[in-house]
């Protein structure tokens, strides 16, 4: 077991060196990563944004011609 602990130390002093690009793309996985994990341990929620916000586009439900009947028809054409 001593021998094996040795041969690690000995592996950790070593200085290695690394280039731009390489740290580069370490940085940016573990970024990524990173953001997925929070992504999938975070709580869920149920997050509605714009949501009843008081901008009525003009749908307010109501059938473009006034029919007694309720439907979306003319009731003019059906008496004729």
């Amino acid at each position: 077991m001593k021998e094996k602990w040795q041969e690690m130390q000995a592996v950790l002093e070593e200085v290695a060196t690394m280039k731009k690009r390489e740290y580069f793309l370490t940085l940016a996985v573990c970024v990524l990563s990173g953001l997925v994990v929070g992504m999938l341990v975070s709580p869920k929620k149920r997050v509605m944004i714009g949501s009843h916000n008081g901008n009525n586009s003009g749908n307010t439900g109501k059938l473009p011609q006034e029919c007694e009947c309720g439907e979306d028809c003319c009731c003019e054409e059906e008496e004729a």
